[in-house]
């Protein structure tokens, strides 16, 4: 049986309908598995391809480390990540672009699967395959005749459970059980005994009363009867010597796990989302063999004072230069030190204060010529965590999303202006001509002095509008049985494998390339009423002693990961400490929720079209369209109608509270009915989120400080 093509939306085949992923149609008549074809995308530039790598690399080495992490009993490599592609010849972690290439997702094929079906007659059951499903339709060899049926023919379906394991294997339910000969390595299959008449035992699929899998079991009229059960290949061969040794024990980890081919845990596509630069600099900075120099970036970044070597200690060393010009500077210094000394000797201070800016003049000559090292000490706090950032999720990890939000703002936010009529950044307290509404010069001066004082009433610093925020999505793989590097599962921690998709006909693994260009929003708080809003929730010791750097070195200094999808954080995980970087989150977070509702109510874009990107030490967002049809300019226009109402409506009462009542009001968090947006669509999965952070309120159940918030409108 050929490939059939199937015909979707781009983002569907990148997700839903990616290789290997199981599907029903409308109507749910029967299961497919999605087979990729040959789609080469050569619109990929080479920056975007470097951060593509760097952003598969990364990811491939943070999930074998999370994987792996089990001591008692070991994890092989193989377990974690697949060794076709992911693994090097020492069994490392890797990721070689000659293996893979970039691929469109508008076009995908599909063949019928599993192909274990049962007779809706008589319950048999029998294994096809492609040759004999396109040969015969329904009439299969060594099946005998349906002895519940008119005609004598079956009535075929699939059985719509298959075997599942955390491999990445998927297997058709069957009564033939899989082991491996300890000797030589190869996989046998346990057929069964012969029944009556010299026959191959024929089964038949009992499922019981209670549609629980443990009641399923397969059965002969002879009495041989198999429960559920099947080994997954690809373990036994991983773990041959344990399970020669400790067969009873290993079998936890060999056991495939029976599933629906409907259910989200039989497939998750891994893929990443990145606003795509015309620079790599700020991904190739997060190597493992740059940390100085990742670490020089932040300091000059987040404002950390310069080395605090006095003007005696820099005179002695530029004397000892033996430099042109090294010895004239010292005296000059030298001279500076000594009048400025004389000055406040004679209670002249005042008249010292002229010179020290000369004085600040010739430190900076020293250094610029490279006589002087003034540059800041890293803390013990951020080095440590620049080495510790791999066990960081990436889409939660401060240091890389400071350097990316440099990129932006270096590329796209601060951008030389242009004399265009329509710019592609707009300060929306300036906003180009087409963003204000009608009217003379004195009612265009009373609506942008009204914008300014809404910014300020609500504590933001920049808000502008970007016409064409280039996007990037690409997957590039899938996990079986949890979206994470591990699962619980037969009360033992399981690495989960990270699977690349199968090759596109024989040839290469496809990478899937989504390339958006969207209206967005920046927003950038002010950093000193951030400050004083942590003060106010109890978390002053997160905000002493700040002139050591600014706030966003500290949230750096202070951040534990969140987890993959901010799980440490759900309203259903337990008891954590509040703490500076999560409150922060959790405020940009919801203030990015609260802009992408009054952007839907006003704009008529749906709350799953909008995507968010969270700068946290940056103490900033980006909330954009996320759509692949062209944009047809609504945040645009959503701005030049109702810029005013959209800013009112952000700290309202009515829009303060959620829609289910006082539900959130009282308990914290958010919901549904609330300022949650499709899950989608969100960088938390809907967590660290509650109206409490703008408003004030109940602490989230995770917070063990009880204490109500106090908002940060209030």
């Amino acid at each position: 049986m050929s490939k059939t093509v199937m015909q979707r939306s781009q983002m569907q085949m990148a997700t839903t309908y990616a290789p290997d992923k199981h599907f029903t149609f409308e109507g749910g008549t029967g299961a497919c598995r999605s087979v990729p074809v040959a789609r080469l995308d050569v619109h990929v530039l080479p920056a975007e391809r470097n951060q593509i790598r760097e952003g598969v690399l990364e990811f491939v080495q943070n999930w074998h480390r999370r994987a792996t992490m089990r001591q008692n009993p070991p994890v092989v490599p193989e377990q974690a990540l697949d060794d076709k592609v992911f693994l090097d010849r020492e069994k490392r972690p890797s990721f070689e672009q000659s293996k893979f290439e970039y691929c469109a997702p508008d076009r995908m094929a599909y063949v019928p699967d599993p192909l274990m079906l049962v007779c809706r007659k008589c319950g048999v059951v029998h294994e096809a395959t492609l040759a004999e499903l396109a040969y015969d339709e329904g009439t299969f060899k060594n099946v005998r005749p349906c002895q519940a049926s008119e005609n004598g023919k079956h009535e075929w379906r699939q059985i719509d459970v298959v075997f599942a394991h955390w491999s990445g294997r998927v297997d058709p339910l069957s009564p033939y059980r899989k082991d491996i000969n300890t000797r030589n390595g190869s996989i046998t299959q346990q057929f069964p005994g012969r029944c009556d008449a010299a026959q191959t035992c024929e089964f038949k699929l009992h499922k019981g009363r209670s549609g629980k899998f443990r009641d399923w079991y397969f059965y002969c009229h002879c009495g041989e009867r198999r429960e559920l059960r099947q080994k997954d290949e690809n373990t036994l061969k991983w773990l041959l010597d344990r399970y020669a040794q400790e067969p009873g024990e290993t079998l936890r980890e060999i056991n495939m796990l029976p599933v629906s081919y409907r259910a989200n845990s039989l497939y998750y596509v891994q893929s990443e989302q990145m606003i795509s630069y015309d620079t790599t600099r700020h991904i190739d900075l997060m190597a493992e063999d740059r940390i100085e120099e990742l670490l020089e970036t932040l300091l000059t970044l987040y404002g950390y004072p310069s080395s605090s070597q006095d003007d005696e200690a820099i005179v002695q060393t530029l004397q000892a230069t033996n430099q042109p010009g090294s010895f004239e500077l010292a005296l000059s210094i030298q001279e500076a030190l000594n009048m400025i000394k004389t000055l406040e000797a004679n209670g002249k201070s005042n008249a010292s204060d002229f010179l020290k800016p000369k004085l600040e003049q010739f430190r900076q000559e020293a250094q610029t010529k490279g006589w002087i090292d003034t540059r800041p000490e890293a803390p013990v706090a951020l080095r440590r965590q620049a080495i510790n950032r791999a066990n960081f999720a990436r889409k939660f990890d401060p240091i890389r999303l400071g350097l990316e939000h440099q990129a932006l703002r270096e590329e796209q936010i601060d951008a030389p202006v242009s004399n265009d009529a329509i710019r592609p950044v707009v300060d929306l307290e300036a906003p180009d001509v087409d963003l204000q509404p009608p009217g003379d010069s004195d009612t265009r001066r009373v609506y942008l002095d009204t914008i300014v004082a809404r910014k300020a009433k609500l504590g933001i610093i920049d808000l502008k509008l970007i016409r064409n925020l280039k996007m990037l999505q690409y997957s590039f793989g899938y996990s079986r049985v949890s979206p994470s590097p591990t699962t619980e599962q037969k009360g033992l921690t399981m690495p989960v494998r990270l699977c690349a998709f199968p090759r596109v006909d024989k040839g290469k693994r496809p990478i899937y390339v989504l390339r958006q260009s969207n209206e967005a929003l920046y927003v950038r708080l002010d950093e000193a009423r951030v400050t004083r809003w942590l003060s106010n929730n109890g978390l002053t010791s997160a905000v002493e002693n700040l002139e050591d750097g600014s706030l966003g070195g500290r949230l750096i200094e202070l951040h534990e990961d969140f987890g993959r999808f901010a799980e440490a954080y759900s309203e259903t995980s337990g008891s954590r400490e509040r703490n500076a970087p999560v409150f922060v989150y959790g405020l940009l977070h919801t203030l990015s929720h609260q802009l992408i509702h009054a952007c839907s109510r006003f704009s008529g874009l749906d709350l799953g079209s909008f995507g968010e990107r969270i700068f946290p030490a940056d103490l900033s967002f980006v909330i954009y369209r996320n759509g692949m049809t062209p944009d047809l300019g609504n945040l645009a226009a959503m701005w030049r109608n109702h810029a005013q109402d959209v800013l009112m409506s952000l700290d309202d009462p009515r829009s303060m509270r959620c829609g289910s009542g006082t539900l959130c009001d009282q308990r914290g968090g958010a919901c549904p009915a609330c300022i949650m947006i499709p899950e989608v669509s969100c960088m938390a999965a809907n967590n660290i989120l509650s109206r409490a952070f703008l408003a004030g309120g109940e602490a989230m159940s995770w917070d063990t400080n009880r204490a109500p918030l106090v908002g940060y409108f209030s």
